[in-house]
C-alpha cells in the first residue's frame, strides 16, 4: 500500500508504508456479524485451503490469556508513530475480537501520511466465523468482508471476490495458531495468501511490562518481511515488518498480559507489583 499524495513542499520527506496483516478500529460490540456480498453474474472457483491441524491450533481463551486488552506502541526510526489495540468480548458462544490501529507520519507541523485500520472478528469454537475490515489509507477507503456460509469461506475485498474451502486465520496476529498456517486471509487485500512461517528460535523480548523469552517467527512466501514473536504461553508480544522504503516498523508491547515483577524486569527497571494472569483454557 502506498501513501496517496505527499506534501509538494516536502517530497523527499514523505513516507511510503507497507502494512501487511494488521488490523483495526473497533466496531460496536452489538453489531451483527459482517456478511460477505454474493458475487453477481459469475461463478467463483473454490480455492482449496485449510487452517492448521487441531494439534497446531491452540484453543486460546484470549480474555484469560491477556487479562484484558492488548496494546502496542508503533515505532519507526525509534520514534513513536502510532498505536495498535485489540479488545475481546464474549456473547454466548461467540468471541468478538475488535482491533484498532492508527499511524500518522508527521513532517514538521504537517501530517504527511496517515493510516487507520478497523477490524471486527467473530469466532466460534476456536474458528473464525466472520470478519469485517475498514481501511482509511491516507484518504483512500477500502473494505474486506468475509464469513463462513454453507461450509465455505466467502470473501469480498478490494482485489475481488474469493471463496475458500475452509476458514483461515486473518492477518491479525493475536492468535498463536496463525504462525502454523499455510494459507491466511490478507486483511488489506481480501486475498487468500500462501505463506511459509519459519521459527527462528527463542529470543529475549523487551516490553513495558518486563522482558520475556519468545519464539521468533518469520513469514515467507507471498507475505514477506514480517516477523512476529509469541511467548511460551502463546501471548503475542512483538511484531516487526519492513515498509516499502526498507525502514523497519516495530510493534512494542505496552500491555500484552505479562505479569510484571523481578522475574520479568528489564535491567534498570524498578520491580512492579505482581498480578495474576491465567493461561489459555
Amino acid at each position: 500500500m502506498t501513501p496517496h499524495r505527499a506534501l509538494r513542499l516536502f517530497p523527499a520527506l514523505c513516507t511510503t508504508l507497507v502494512l501487511v496483516g494488521i488490523s483495526v478500529r473497533a466496531f460496536a460490540q452489538e453489531a451483527p456479524p459482517p456478511v460477505a456480498p454474493e458475487p453477481q453474474g459469475m461463478t467463483l472457483d473454490v480455492q482449496n485451503v485449510s487452517p492448521p491441524a487441531v494439534d497446531q491450533n491452540p484453543n486460546i481463551d484470549p480474555i484469560a490469556l491477556y487479562g484484558g486488552d492488548i496494546s502496542f506502541d508503533i515505532y519507526r526510526k525509534n520514534k513513536k508513530v502510532g498505536e495498535h489495540r485489540v479488545s475481546f468480548a464474549r456473547n454466548g458462544d461467540d468471541l468478538t475480537v475488535m482491533t484498532k490501529m492508527n499511524i500518522a507520519i508527521d513532517v514538521f507541523i504537517f501530517t504527511a501520511y496517515s493510516f487507520d485500520y478497523d477490524s471486527t472478528e467473530v469466532w466460534r469454537n476456536n474458528q473464525l466465523h466472520a470478519i469485517a475490515v475498514n481501511v482509511d489509507d491516507n484518504g483512500k477507503m477500502a473494505n474486506v468482508n468475509a464469513r463462513m456460509e454453507d461450509n465455505l469461506f466467502k470473501i469480498d475485498g478490494p482485489k475481488g471476490s474469493f471463496i475458500g474451502s475452509s476458514w483461515v486465520f486473518p492477518t491479525n496476529h493475536w492468535h498463536r495458531g496463525q504462525a502454523n498456517s499455510k494459507t491466511i486471509l490478507n486483511t488489506l487485500t481480501g486475498k487468500l495468501t500462501q505463506v511459509e512461517v519459519v521459527n527462528r528460535g527463542i529470543e529475549r523480548v523487551d516490553t513495558s511490562q518486563g522482558s520475556v523469552d519468545a519464539d521468533h517467527f518469520e513469514y515467507t512466501g507471498q507475505l514477506r518481511d514480517t516477523e512476529v514473536w509469541y511467548d511460551a504461553d502463546n501471548r503475542w508480544v512483538k511484531m516487526r515488518f519492513k515498509a516499502r522504503d526498507g525502514i523497519d516498523i516495530e510493534y512494542r508491547c505496552r500491555q500484552c498480559g505479562l505479569a510484571p515483577g523481578p522475574a520479568n524486569a528489564i535491567a534498570g527497571d524498578a520491580p512492579a507489583p505482581t498480578q495474576t494472569i491465567n493461561g489459555p483454557s
